[in-house]
Parts: structure tokens; sequence; C-alpha cells
């Protein structure tokens, strides 16, 4: 599983995200290439380095050929976002951002989700930042995004709205049942869209055991001299659990008889994002004859309240159980194999020494077959090949 965590040194905002990941590796062409999806002439995105205190850092910076129009609703970004010809992975992260910011400002202005308009976050430059960082995680192939405490500004800055305090309140509503910390006074560091990136997008947390892979890093507009402005990005391949000797695992479980069918892939992919080793649902008959779903994932002794609070916050639940069970499992390591069309992880199983099991992993077989417009089967079937003749001839 590929992980970034962020550490917002100086702070967050839309276009310090994107900077970092970009930084990191992310391909401007990708991103680039999902903003010309949308329906907007004249938009273009491009990077410069800067120094941002001891940092040498990425900016990410936006220009619209045509003023901005800064007034629209969260239904006119909907329906531009769904119409756009956008990779699946971006247009669901792009709307998700979106849809917590509706939600913070709907809270905070007493209006139906659907009337909120938005002003900053409404103009050109703003949602460019929200698609580009959506791009950019999809390009990196990012699968979860943990995050250290962001900070919050205090005193008051001028909007669209008027003189606003700090944090500005739609932030503060984003952020509520985060981990926070004291920002510079008369500072928006952290910023409404930054605080909807966190709380769609991430987890709080420190930073996981991970094997690190790079570290990017995002510069805001601002160069103070007594904070550097910046937001640190580190990009990395969890170290599984699973791979830990066999041992005792914390099961939760909640039931749920209010959820819609289509909203359980996302909250079994949120579990596993936040390090459950397995998450399942079962069909259940409730109390007063009701049909539901019991939810369980199995998680580490580190990682289950991490699992819990995704539990609760991706499901209908009002409350989960934990127990603690025990579990035996083979011992298992990954082997590179070659394809025609590129490199497949293969996972091997074994108990004592003797090789049981070897299966490509699914999120490198799809991604290929993406890539090469081949079926499935023929990749899965092409990498199991490969490392039957590859243990033929060790």
């Amino acid at each position: 599983m590929s992980i970034v965590y962020l550490d917002p040194v100086g702070g967050l905002a839309g276009d310090m995200f994107t900077a970092a990941l970009i930084d990191l590796g992310a391909d401007l062409g990708a991103i680039q290439q999902a903003l010309a999806a949308l329906p907007v002439d004249g938009i273009a995105v491009r990077t410069e380095s800067c120094m941002r205190g001891p940092f040498a850092a990425t900016r990410f910076v936006v220009e619209a050929a045509h003023e901005a129009h800064h007034h629209r609703t969260w239904t006119d970004i909907q329906a531009m976002l769904t119409e756009a010809a956008l990779p699946a992975g971006v247009q669901e992260r792009s709307l998700q951002v979106f849809q917590r910011l509706a939600e913070a400002e709907a809270s905070v202005h007493g209006v139906p989700v659907g009337q909120v308009h938005f002003h900053e976050v409404g103009a050109w430059d703003s949602i460019a930042d929200i698609v580009g960082a959506a791009a950019a995680l999809e390009n990196l192939g990012v699968d979860a995004v943990v995050s250290g405490p962001p900070p919050l500004g205090s005193g008051s800055i001028q909007t669209a709205h008027g003189n606003m305090p700090l944090p500005a309140p739609a932030t503060a509503a984003l952020l509520q049942g985060w981990p926070v910390r004291p920002g510079p006074a008369g500072v928006e560091s952290t910023t409404p869209t930054g605080a909807a990136i966190l709380a769609a997008l991430a987890t709080p947390g420190p930073m996981p055991a991970m094997v690190l892979r790079g570290t990017g890093i995002g510069a805001g507009t601002r160069d103070p001299e007594d904070q550097p402005n910046v937001v640190r990005a580190m990009l990395g391949d969890r170290v599984e659990t699973v791979d830990t000797p066999p041992g005792q695992v914390v099961q939760i479980c909640a039931q749920m008889d209010d959820m819609s069918g289509e909203h359980l892939p996302p909250l079994l992919r949120a579990l596993m994002e936040v390090g459950a080793v397995d998450a399942f649902a079962q069909p259940i008959l409730m109390k007063k004859g009701r049909s539901g779903l019991l939810v369980t994932a199995l998680a580490s002794a580190e990682d289950a309240s991490g699992v819990e609070r995704a539990m609760l916050r991706h499901g209908t639940t009002f409350g989960v159980r934990r127990t603690l069970a025990q579990r035996t499992v083979l011992d298992r390591w990954h082997e590179p194999v070659q394809t025609p069309w590129g490199e497949v992880r293969v996972k091997v199983g074994s108990l004592d020494g003797d090789i049981l099991h070897a299966a490509p992993e699914y999120e490198d077989v799809q991604r290929i077959a993406d890539t090469a417009d081949r079926p499935v089967p023929e990749v899965h079937a092409a990498a199991l090949s490969a490392w039957h003749h590859k243990k033929e001839r060790t």
C-alpha cells in the first residue's frame, strides 16, 4: 500500500498540497490533462522552484486567461465534475473534497447543501488546486494519506464574506475531531480548501511505519521570515502488518441497517486505508425484522483506534465493538515478475518452508491491464506463468 504522510510545517492550502505531490514526482502533464477536461478555456498550470526558509520547494501556479467567476453553487460544481471526462479516481476524490466543503459551508451559513455558494473556493484557481491534487494522488498511485496536526491561525482576515475570524468557520467545521496546533496570528495557515482535502482524503495520525520512497516540499505564496511556509509530503510503502509474526489481532464489528449498498465499498476501502488487515461485510437480520449488514475489520493493536474511527466516520453506525482474536497466517513475501506489459508483484505464502500459494497482486494486475488495454485475466495468467517459470529456474 502506497501512503503519503503530510507534515504541515507552515500550514496547508490546496496549491501547497498539489505542489508537494509534484515535488514528490507526480507528473505535471497528468494534472494538466485532468484540468483540460474541465469546461473552461485558457486555464493553465505550471510549477516554479523557490526557497522557503532553508527548504528548496515547488510552487503550483494556476493561470487563467479569463477572469475567474467567484460565485458557484455546490450543485454547479458537482455537475461540472460529474460531466467532465476525468479518470474515475480523480473524479471521485475531487467530488469528495467539494462535498465536505459544501457540507461545512452549509453548516456555517445555515443553508441547504445544494444552495451553498462558493466564493474564493469557487474561483478557477481553487478548483484547479482540488482537481490537481486528486490527479496527482492518482498519478502517484497513493492509496492513503495520513497527516500530522495542521496549524490554525488566530485573529481575522478579509474575505468575500467580509471580515472573518481565524480559523475560518468552514476550516474549523472541517477539522472538527482533528488534532490541531496554534498558528501565527492574523495568518490563515490552513485554508478551507486545505482543510477539506484533509477531511475528505486523509486520516490524522503520526507517521506510519513505511519504507520511504521520497519526500516532496510544497510552498505557499507567503514567505515569512520566522516560519517556512511549506508542507512536506513523504511517500512510502506501508510496512504490512500481515508480514509480522502470527498472533493477536483486534476484531472490530458494527451492525448497520440504514446504509445504502453503494456506500459499502467506500467504507471497506476506508478501513483498509487506515491499516485494517482485512475488512468484510455479511448480510444479517436485525431486531424488529430489519435486514442489515455486519461489517467486520481486523487490525493490529496499534491500528485499531484508526480503524474504529474510520468505521464510525464512513459507516452509519452509532457504535462499534472490539474483541481480541488469534490468527495463524502463512509466511508471506512479494516476488516481482516481468510480463509482456510490465512488472507485477506476486504474493507468495509458505508453511514450514513449503510454498503453498502464489497470487499476483490485484492492484498491479489492474494497473497493467488498464495501461496496456489488456483483459485482467490475461495479465493475471501471464504474471502467474512468469512466476512459475522463474521458480523452475531457481
